[in-house]
């Protein structure tokens, strides 16, 4: 992890630990991942403020989920992953849909199936999708606006992801428990 620290209300700077401790007393705990992005103020301002405006999103909680989900598959962030699973288990969503988009697997649930192509698309071809993806997007029931909401989902989704796979973050202990393993990772150990 390099010297990166996880900073706590005392080791941050003001304005950051206003943060963090606003972040403690909305989920019971500080996540790893905003500790050590309270390194910079502005960044973890940044990164609260996209997660909040996509948590009032017109995507449903569960919906909401099935993109970061994908976005952290795709990004193969141990840290994101684990983390939304958990996120995911608390609003009760079906363990059989988890396991799925953990797996990158379909769903017996069609739009959660338009969702997470969608995201695999945007990422794999990094935003160029053809007209046909969007389509598909649109003749699921989703609206021009919630394609825009996706993107931004995958945008606070992707920051997270990259700076948990640079700087190798811990999993907190309430995120142990849904510890997932890289699929790369799995195809060294095989080879």
């Amino acid at each position: 992890m390099s010297d990166f620290i996880y900073h706590t209300t005392e080791t941050s700077a003001n304005e950051a630990a206003k943060v963090l401790s606003d972040i403690k007393e909305g989920i019971g705990f500080v996540p790893n991942i905003f500790a050590i992005i309270a390194e910079s103020t502005p960044a973890l301002r940044g990164l609260v403020t996209l997660n909040d405006e996509y948590s009032h999103s017109s995507f449903s909680a569960e919906e909401q989920q099935i993109i970061l989900i994908t976005t952290s598959t795709v990004n193969e962030c141990i840290y994101c992953v684990a983390g939304h699973t958990a996120f995911a288990e608390k609003i009760k969503m079906p363990s059989e849909i988890i396991t799925s988009m953990r797996n990158q697997e379909s769903t017996a649930n069609h739009n959660y199936n338009v969702l997470a192509t969608t995201v695999r698309q945007l990422i794999e071809h990094k935003g160029r999708v053809s007209q046909e993806i969007i389509n598909n997007f649109i003749n699921a029931g989703f609206s021009k606006a919630q394609f825009l909401e996706l993107v931004m989902g995958i945008c606070v989704k992707t920051f997270t992801n990259y700076v948990s796979n640079a700087l190798n973050v811990e999993l907190d202990e309430a995120f142990k428990p849904y510890a997932w393993q890289r699929p790369s990772d799995v195809k060294q150990q095989v080879a």
